[in-house]
C-alpha cells in the first residue's frame, strides 16, 4: 500500500526543487521581456532580463547581437529591477533552505515540526514576494510600451508562483498527519 503522507511530501519537495529551478532559471537568464521593430527591411529584436539588455540587429541578412548591464548603459537601474533582482535572489536562498530544513526535519535528523512549519511558510512566501515582483514588472513595461511581450524567463516565475504555494502547502499538510 501507498503511503500517502511519504507521497505528499515527496510530491512537496518535488515540487519546492523545480520551483527553485525555475527561480534560477529566470534570474540568470534575458528572455523577462522581449520587443521587435522591423522597418526598411531590418530589424531589432529586443530581450532583456533582470541584469542585461540585447539587442539582435539584422540588416540585408547579416545579424549581430550585443548584450549590455542595465547598471553600464544608464547608469540607473529603475526600482523595479531592484526589487525582481531582490526577490529573486532572496527566494532562491529561502527556498534553498527550507528545503534543507525540510529534508533534515523529514528525515527525522532534526525534529522540530516547528522548522518544517517555517520551511513550509518560507517556500509559500517566496512564491508571493516572486508574483508581487512579476506583477509589478509586467504593469511597469505595460505602461511604458504596450506592445511588449514576455518570454519564457517571466512565464517560468509565473508558474513557480503556483508550484511554490502548493509545495509549501503540502509541506504543512504532511507535517500534520500522523505517522502510521
Amino acid at each position: 500500500m501507498v503511503d500517502t503522507k511519504k507521497a505528499l511530501m515527496l510530491l512537496a519537495f518535488g515540487l519546492s526543487t523545480l520551483t527553485v529551478l525555475f527561480y534560477i532559471t529566470s534570474t540568470a537568464t534575458t528572455y523577462w521581456a522581449t520587443y521587435k521593430i522591423e522597418r526598411s527591411g531590418a530589424s531589432l529584436d529586443i530581450h532583456a532580463g533582470l541584469w542585461t539588455a540585447c539587442v539582435l540587429a539584422t540588416y540585408g541578412g547579416v545579424s549581430q547581437e550585443e548584450c549590455e548591464s542595465y547598471d553600464k548603459a544608464a547608469g540607473k537601474v529603475e526600482a523595479v529591477l531592484y526589487f525582481n533582482r531582490f526577490t529573486t535572489i532572496t527566494s532562491i536562498l529561502v527556498v534553498v533552505g527550507a528545503l534543507v530544513v525540510a529534508v533534515l526535519s523529514y528525515l527525522k535528523i532534526v525534529d522540530l515540526k516547528v522548522l518544517m512549519y517555517a520551511a513550509a511558510g518560507s517556500i509559500i512566501a517566496s512564491g508571493i514576494l516572486i508574483f508581487i515582483g512579476t506583477m509589478w514588472y509586467v504593469g511597469e513595461l505595460k505602461n511604458e510600451l504596450s506592445d511588449i511581450a514576455f518570454g519564457y524567463s517571466i512565464i517560468l516565475l509565473w508558474l513557480a508562483f503556483p508550484m511554490a504555494i502548493i509545495g509549501g502547502s503540502l509541506m504543512i499538510v504532511t507535517s500534520r498527519m500522523t505517522d502510521e
